[in-house]
């Protein structure tokens, strides 16, 4: 009886400790799905602050290098979804991750150097991966994580 119970709370303790995948409500929007998956992966709003968000799709004209103007109407949609459904905005477990050591006063320029991407993804390890996966871009997020058009990134 003792070993069966103690055999119970190891499988319970290991269940415990299994990875979580850091969840993001699915970009399902056809506007915005349109709009910005045209180019790239729709990136999730809680990815960002507020502010990061009206810096980027306010300047879409220069685009990280590249000029992704929409009509001013499009445009004020995929603000205002952005804005929303901000990581300073919504409080699920993802969105208080992606604020963690955020600089109000100056916050991330793009989600490649928000602070929870940095601590993700900053070593050797995923640099030898980026080059042997041939990853284009640190924001081809779908090269490494298969789920992530679905929300689902791999967490510790």
């Amino acid at each position: 009886m003792k070993k069966t119970i103690f055999i119970a709370a190891i499988i319970l303790g290991l269940g415990a400790t299994t990875v979580q995948a850091e969840r993001f409500t699915p970009i399902k929007d056809a506007k915005i799905l349109d709009a910005c998956g045209e180019c790239h992966m729709t990136f999730y709003p809680q990815m960002l602050p507020q502010a990061s968000w009206r810096n980027i799709i306010n300047d879409l004209s220069n685009h990280f290098g590249e000029d992704a103007s929409i009509d001013a109407t499009t445009q004020a949609y995929v603000l205002n979804y952005h804005l929303n459904d901000s990581a300073d905005v919504k409080s699920t477990r993802a969105a208080r991750k992606w604020m963690k050591r955020v600089n109000r006063a100056k916050p991330p320029t793009r989600i490649v150097t928000a602070p929870r991407f940095v601590k993700k993804h900053n070593d050797r390890d995923f640099d030898r991966m980026w080059n042997r996966l041939k990853v284009k871009s640190k924001a081809d997020c779908t090269k490494c994580h298969k789920d992530a058009q679905r929300g689902l990134f791999d967490d510790d």
